[in-house]
């Protein structure tokens, strides 16, 4: 990877992550792994605000609006586990710049839509299994892609799925939420 360095890898740098991290990952999982990273509070440093700037730095471009939405979706997914290992909602919201605000209101407004269509349809899951996970590799895969709810119960990525094919609203797209 000696080439020009995508907008993910950036991130991932400011987060502490070496190429031996990223070398062969897509955008997408670099934002997650940047995420997880980021929403630690046991890393060495506090690297969440300096991954917040680089992110609203990034999201200026159009063309990393997946990558945003997946490192907000993911640090608003770890926030809401209530583990003491990772930044709560709140600590991470205050960071961010006014650009990323406005995804982490459009990722969090989807998510309570799905949360709410699980309610209506009997689908809500209890998150104790998610969060009692003792395999680290399958409870990064599950705190990543799962989000608690204050009632005990979480909602998943395959909720989401099926929440959008019964006709739900997907997260919007750049030009309707950042976009001038």
């Amino acid at each position: 990877m000696w080439g020009r360095r995508t907008a993910a890898q950036r991130s991932a740098e400011s987060a502490g992550l070496t190429w031996k991290h990223l070398d062969d990952q897509s955008d997408l999982a670099v934002a997650k792994l940047t995420a997880c990273v980021a929403a630690d509070r046991a890393s060495a440093d506090d690297v969440l605000p300096t991954v917040a700037r680089v992110a609203e730095k990034l999201a200026a471009d159009e063309a990393n609006h997946e990558l945003i939405v997946t490192l907000v979706e993911v640090l608003q997914h770890l926030g809401s586990h209530g583990l003491e290992q990772f930044h709560a909602a709140d600590e991470i919201r205050v960071v961010l710049g006014s650009r990323c605000l406005v995804v982490w209101e459009a990722v969090n407004e989807f998510w309570a839509a799905v949360a709410e269509w699980c309610r209506e349809n009997g689908e809500l899951r209890s998150n104790e299994d998610v969060l009692s996970v003792e395999n680290a590799k399958l409870r990064a895969i599950l705190w990543t892609s799962n989000r608690s709810l204050g009632d005990g119960t979480r909602v998943g990525t395959s909720d989401a799925l099926r929440y959008e094919k019964s006709g739900g609203t997907p997260i919007p797209g750049y030009r309707e939420l950042i976009a001038p």
